[in-house]
């Protein structure tokens, strides 16, 4: 009886750090979602979806989203010129436009700053230093100088980085949990 309650013990101890290191990786970012996966497998990388948007409307790119949504992979560019502010969906997987249209936010952009570097030369530098993927990429006012923050997925794991957006010298980088 002793061996037997030993062997339901260590089955029990085994199964509650089996289950704790499980959730511990995922919430580090170490098990990738779904959405990841789809981004893995994108033919079109976020800078080419930035290029395929610029076609389409002319201005600057000051924000590239990867989404999947029932089943399809998209990036949603935001191109602003002058004041108005453009949506263009790019496929992920042929680059084709997929719709566009004047973006008609509740909350209004601050303008849009002079920048040294485009969104697609900072989307270059994060994927430099992290050696991962964009699935993200805005320009962004940080203590009222403006950045780019870029998120790249490498593997399972996820990391937020800010690039200068006056120079491009990549600023902070580190794990998104």
């Amino acid at each position: 009886m002793k061996a037997n309650k030993k062997s339901i013990i260590a089955a029990l101890v085994t199964a509650a750090v089996l289950s704790t290191a499980g959730a511990g990786a995922y919430a580090a970012g170490m098990v990738p979602d779904s959405k990841h996966a789809a981004l893995a497998q994108s033919k079109i990388s976020a800078a080419q979806a930035v290029d395929h948007a610029l076609a389409k409307v002319k201005g600057q790119a000051v924000d590239v989203d990867f989404r999947h949504k029932h089943g399809q992979s998209y990036y949603k560019v935001e191109i602003m010129n002058g004041s108005e502010e453009t949506e263009v969906f790019v496929d992920a997987n042929n680059g084709s436009i997929i719709d566009s249209r004047p973006d008609y936010d509740s909350k209004p952009r601050r303008p849009v700053p002079q920048t040294g570097i485009s969104l697609k030369q900072a989307i270059a530098a994060a994927e430099a230093k992290t050696g991962g993927r964009a699935k993200e990429a805005e320009l962004k006012y940080k203590r009222d100088l403006p950045v780019y923050e870029v998120g790249t997925v490498n593997g399972a794991r996820k990391y937020e980085v800010r690039v200068n957006a006056a120079d491009g010298q990549v600023l902070s980088s580190h794990l998104d949990f």
